[in-house]
């Protein structure tokens, strides 16, 4: 029988693609977790990753454990859930990311409710900077943002493919030079890494129509205004992937996710369970069904 810690850790490394940034996340050390990925393949008798210096990469033995090991974990985290003791009660406030808001959250919430009824949240939807400032001003327990600068207080999360899209009909604006750009104003991860990316590959660029959100980005996309950039698994409807070769863009970092939270004695029962239905959520991603280019 597959020990869970084992599946844990090869969930956690499949999804960080990254033996360090998996220890974190999961509060081990790093020859801890190797260690586990050496007895799972042992007992599978597979290879389950391509390991190099600077990448880890799923095998095919290893993608197709994946969505069993992702099904295991949350059956025993429902199953605990059910046979915990009930009767947690508690006011979270929490701010997220608008595309982490508009796909995944409601699953989260759906799921959480399930299980912890006496819990009541408090949302707010915005950038990830703007977050993360009322954050540090204590205005919220937890926050799910875009973040590339790491605190005491971060868990990383997920790291999305960061993708240049354009509208449908209009194929050959990421030719255009100056290449216009449909982007969140500041502060934006996606703006940053979008630009910087430009920047180091010296393509001339004009940012031509600016959003807050992901709805009015997505509009002036489709309206042929500019490009723009979304992590792969939060394009909206609508927008196509471009081919960054034949464009001639460059390719783009992944994007991270964190959550940060306060720390606090004694610990915060009902924080730490809405902590625990975000991670659960995001380790059920199918990897598999990313929008096609």
């Amino acid at each position: 029988m597959i020990n869970t810690d084992l599946l844990e850790s090869f969930l956690a490394v499949a999804e960080e693609k990254n033996f360090t940034f998996a220890a974190a996340r999961m509060g081990l050390t790093q020859s801890t977790v190797s260690q586990h990925i050496r007895r799972l393949e042992a007992q599978l008798g597979q290879q389950l990753f391509q390991r190099s210096t600077h990448r880890v990469a799923l095998l095919p033995e290893g993608e197709r454990l994946l969505p069993h090991a992702r099904r295991i974990l949350s059956a025993i985290g429902d199953a605990e859930r059910d046979l915990a003791t009930p009767g947690v009660t508690g006011h979270v406030r929490l701010g997220v990311a608008e595309d982490f808001a508009t796909s995944r959250l409601p699953d989260i919430l759906r799921r959480f409710r399930r299980f912890y009824p006496g819990i009541t949240l408090q949302i707010e939807v915005g950038l990830s900077g703007n977050l993360l400032d009322k954050f540090h001003t204590g205005c919220f327990d937890i926050v799910l943002v875009k973040t590339r600068t790491s605190t005491q207080q971060a868990m990383p999360l997920m790291a999305d493919p960061l993708v240049w899209v354009t509208s449908p009909e209009e194929p050959d604006l990421c030719k255009q030079r100056p290449l216009p750009l449909a982007l969140h104003p500041e502060p934006s991860v996606s703006r940053s890494m979008a630009l910087e990316a430009l920047t180091a590959a010296h393509i001339p660029f004009i940012i031509t129509h600016t959003s807050l959100s992901i709805t009015g980005l997505r509009a002036g996309v489709i309206a042929g205004l500019g490009v723009s950039v979304f992590g792969r698994h939060f394009i909206p409807d609508g927008v196509k992937i471009i081919d960054t070769l034949s464009a001639g863009l460059p390719i783009l970092s992944d994007l991270p996710f964190s959550l940060e939270y306060h720390k606090t004695q004694p610990e915060n029962l009902a924080v730490d369970a809405l902590i625990r239905a975000i991670h659960e959520n995001v380790a059920l991603l199918d990897q598999h069904t990313l929008p096609i280019s």
